[in-house]
């Protein structure tokens, strides 16, 4: 038998997974858009949202990491992206931004916060993908969906 045989090497790639995994996990930063219409340069927060407009400059200060969590109170806090749709004294004002939920919120609660007479939410959303419509990352929770792949895999590979 070869010095790597069959089981060594199903056991090999669950372990490669599992760093990968660790290395995603460890270095998973949720990044989120973080701008507003109702400021003079913020013209490119507008409906339809096309980051691929944007220069460098405003990249750079509006695409943020959302995972520092300085002041959350609650063990079941998580950082989430935020867009909310707003009509402040009539005038349409959308504003992206990092969040905090608990984990058991629906991803439209925020709609349903109190705000002033003046303010009326039309939209608001969270969700939990890095910039929330661009393309999402190999994300930890990834493994959940892989891992019968992997084990197929290893099973394929044991010697009988």
């Amino acid at each position: 038998m070869s010095p790597l045989s069959c089981s060594t090497g199903g056991n090999l790639l669950l372990v490669l997974f599992s760093l990968l995994m660790c290395f995603n996990a460890a270095n998973g930063v949720l990044r989120c858009w973080r701008c507003s219409t109702d400021v003079s340069n913020g013209e490119f927060c507008n409906d339809p949202f096309q980051p691929d407009t944007i220069s460098e400059q405003q990249r750079y200060w509006s695409y943020v990491n959302c995972t520092y969590s300085v002041g959350v109170k609650s063990v079941n806090a998580r950082p989430v992206c935020k867009k909310l749709v707003q009509e402040v004294y009539g005038k349409r004002v959308i504003s992206r931004s990092c969040f905090y939920e608990d984990v058991d919120d629906p991803a439209d609660k925020c709609a349903m916060d109190t705000t002033s007479s003046y303010i009326k939410t039309v939209y608001c959303r969270t969700c939990t993908t890095d910039g929330c419509n661009g393309a999402k990352g190999f994300a930890p929770l990834m493994g959940l969906l892989v891992l019968p792949l992997l084990a197929a895999l290893r099973q394929l590979l044991v010697c009988k």
